[in-house]
């Protein structure tokens, strides 16, 4: 893609979504150093109010070879440098739709000092002019493609700024590690004996709020983003009829006959603000059904795939060595359950409590409560109300490698090597924190960052 670094262009979009035949209204956005006087050639108005800052008029759009007016509209002026991006903005509300809204940003784009925004380009140049900071640009994406309430709650605390503070602090802290080891270089003689155990306390503490950010990170990821959950386990175990339960409607065919699922069945659906992609497959059994065999290599492709796996057993024929062995073929880090099926025909004193299994009667509905809470349990949402922000891919790997260098800090500290060598670590730290934010990014990652952002944000 081009660069989108702000250059002198004028630049125009729709800010707003559209769809076909649908919308009251929709807003065009024009930024830049003429961006007052564009809209002025396309405008209309008798308003005494018309053209000042942060004043809403009314008029219409005119077409400005045949004169003719295309829509009524209202006009939204912000002068530089008190709007979002920080220069002269106009915004055009108008009449939604596509066919009008195109209309309109296709006269504006005739005009010669005027061209199109590229993904992300208002908040870019928010950023560049110093409105926001990159962590609060990131933020307003998020919010904007949230999924849930509860991420959109996060993702708004990132708009406000709190995780630039939270950040911060941290890096604060490390700056004033940073001053000591510093201040002791070039005033040695000020200060007495260093204390390595003193400081690896200190640093330690900072290592350990790092760490809870990152360990957050992956419950952040399945309020934002969702999880995907496949139903693993031998035919007939009561896999689809389990799918059929959780969704509360019949997507999946359910009989007696081994085999029936040929192919992955998807449902999605929301678990106390989670949003979930529960995947139904194919029972997993030796099979000379050719088409069967290819569903039941979709189901190890499942198991790869998937962020947990639930994997359903039937209760009366107990655990196998052929369940162990598709079990074993689970990576570790995956999130697991194991679930014993028709508990409903076993006596209670035939069934064995086990921390690692939960069991149900899908056919009598009985334990469904209790999988939804060990679901919940793993995905880390009954702690979601102790998560302060939520960040994203690109903060986390800054973060991990701001561990990383105050982690190779033991090594110096252990061992008492000499103290000033702890600044190389620490500055790097620093930089990595700071690379939240924006403070040392490059022009290329900008670019990057900002062109997964929708046009006209």
């Amino acid at each position: 893609m081009d660069s989108i670094i702000p250059t002198v262009d004028t630049i125009a979009a729709i800010s707003s979504a559209i769809a076909l035949g649908k919308g009251g209204i929709a807003v065009i956005r024009v930024s830049g150093s003429k961006a007052i006087e564009i809209c002025q050639t396309i405008v209309k108005t008798k308003s005494s109010h018309a053209w000042q800052s942060h004043r809403i008029f009314y008029g219409f759009i005119q077409e400005p070879q045949e004169k003719k007016l295309i829509d009524e509209v209202l006009i939204l002026v912000m002068k530089s440098p008190k709007s979002f991006t920080g220069e002269n903005t106009v915004e055009i509300h108008c009449h939604g739709g596509i066919v009008i809204v195109n209309r309109i940003l296709e006269i504006i784009l005739t005009i010669p000092q005027v061209r199109l925004a590229n993904p992300g380009e208002f908040s870019q140049r928010a950023f560049l002019n110093g409105k926001i900071d990159l962590t609060q640009a990131e933020s307003i994406n998020e919010i904007i493609n949230c999924k849930n309430l509860r991420a959109a709650e996060l993702a708004f605390k990132g708009v406000q700024g709190e995780v630039k503070n939270k950040i911060n602090q941290i890096k604060n802290e490390l700056i004033d590690q940073l001053a000591e080891i510093e201040a002791r270089v070039d005033f040695e003689e000020d200060f007495g004996e260093f204390n390595y155990s003193n400081f690896s306390t200190n640093l330690n503490k900072i290592k350990e709020k790092i760490k809870e950010l990152i360990e957050n990170s992956k419950r952040n990821d399945y309020l934002h983003n969702g999880i995907s959950i496949a139903l693993i386990g031998k035919t007939n175990a009561g896999k689809s009829s389990l799918l059929n339960m959780l969704a509360k409607q019949k997507k999946a065919i359910v009989t007696d006959i081994p085999g029936t699922t040929r192919d992955t069945i998807e449902v999605n659906l929301t678990i106390e603000n989670i949003p979930i992609r529960i995947i139904d497959t194919a029972g997993i059994r030796y099979s000379d059904d050719v088409i069967e065999n290819i569903g039941i290599s979709k189901s190890f492709e499942m198991i790869r795939e998937a962020d947990y796996i639930i994997y359903i057993f039937d209760i009366q024929k107990g655990l196998d060595n052929e369940d162990k062995k598709i079990i074993k073929k689970i990576p570790v880090e995956k999130l697991i359950t194991i679930l014993g099926n028709k508990i409903d025909l076993l006596k209670e004193k035939q069934i064995k409590i086990s921390k690692q299994k939960t069991f149900i009667s899908i056919k009598k509905e009985v334990g469904e409560e209790e999988l939804i809470q060990k679901i919940l349990q793993k995905c880390g949402d009954n702690k979601s109300g102790n998560i302060e922000i939520l960040l994203n891919k690109r903060q986390i790997n800054n973060l991990q490698n701001c561990l990383i260098n105050l982690n190779d800090t033991d090594y110096i500290l252990s061992n008492k090597l000499p103290f000033d060598l702890l600044t190389i670590e620490l500055r790097e730290a620093i930089k990595n924190l700071s690379k939240l934010s924006g403070e040392e990014l490059t022009e290329d990652l900008l670019n990057n960052i900002f062109s997964r952002f929708c046009i006209g944000k």
